[in-house]
């Protein structure tokens, strides 16, 4: 307990450098500019989307994995890989309900999950700016990550073939693979050899702006339940272009 409590001090302190006050600031103030002056969108979103990787770098500059982190690290994965299940089964059993009856051959179910739209309550540091910065992390307010479109990890879908229902294994969602794995790239092999790490967990924190500290307390997740069919209202054959030909100058 008391490894605990100075772990989190150290957090609550790390977050309060001038440092990183000064890029979360400089990233909210930009977002309001933003939401102000819409022609400056797209030049203010690239530039926040730099903030946001070098936040990530002052944050996780010095980190080390501790018991302490290890066992909320832990924990934050364990909560993902139960919801991922849990989406696993929704998605196929509206797929059971939705996709198998439609009339429609391109229908498919989908399913997404994402972080918590509300910032952690338990996570040690509680001031308004963070709350704000987990919004423009997590893709309430906008989306400053294109890879996080689809939520934690890829959707998972489920379609129709001639043998009926298809769709991935849970461990394909889970693992990418069909056996168990354990993506623990970027941190030490040895501490973490048997935490069975899922993609997901590798993929927010290794391929997007999240840091560890962003995630370490995440226990609460929103998932997308959808179908969605596709279908074309002509018939016969049409123009096969060849794209490799410059014959569009007649």
């Amino acid at each position: 307990m008391e490894d605990r409590i100075a772990f989190e001090d150290e957090v609550r302190s790390l977050f309060n450098q001038p440092r990183i006050k000064k890029v979360e600031c400089d990233i909210l103030n930009l977002y309001q500019k933003c939401e102000k002056r819409n022609d400056r969108r797209e030049r203010n979103g690239f530039a926040i989307r730099q903030l946001l990787n070098i936040r990530k770098y002052f944050l996780e500059e010095d980190f080390q994995l501790n018991e302490v982190s290890r066992q909320l690290l832990m924990e934050f994965n364990s909560a993902l890989k139960t919801q991922l299940e849990e989406m696993w089964k929704q998605t196929i059993a509206l797929g059971e309900k939705a996709v198998y009856r439609s009339p429609f051959p391109g229908t498919e179910a989908i399913g997404k999950c994402f972080l918590g739209y509300y910032y952690s309550r338990i996570h040690p540091v509680q001031t308004v700016r963070a709350k704000k910065m987990w919004a423009m992390l997590n893709g309430t307010l906008a989306t400053f990550e294109p890879l996080y479109e689809d939520g934690v990890t890829h959707s998972f879908l489920v379609r129709t073939s001639l043998e009926g229902l298809e769709y991935d294994s849970c461990n394909q969602l889970l693992f990418l693979n069909d056996d168990p794995d354990n993506w623990n790239a970027g941190l030490d092999k040895e501490y973490t050899k048997d935490l069975h790490l899922i993609y997901a967990f590798h993929n927010l924190w290794d391929a997007m702006h999240f840091s560890i500290f962003d995630l370490l307390w995440v226990r609460d997740f929103n998932v997308e339940l959808y179908v969605e069919s596709n279908y074309a209202t002509y018939s016969g054959e049409y123009d096969d272009l060849d794209w490799s030909k410059y014959d569009f100058y007649k």
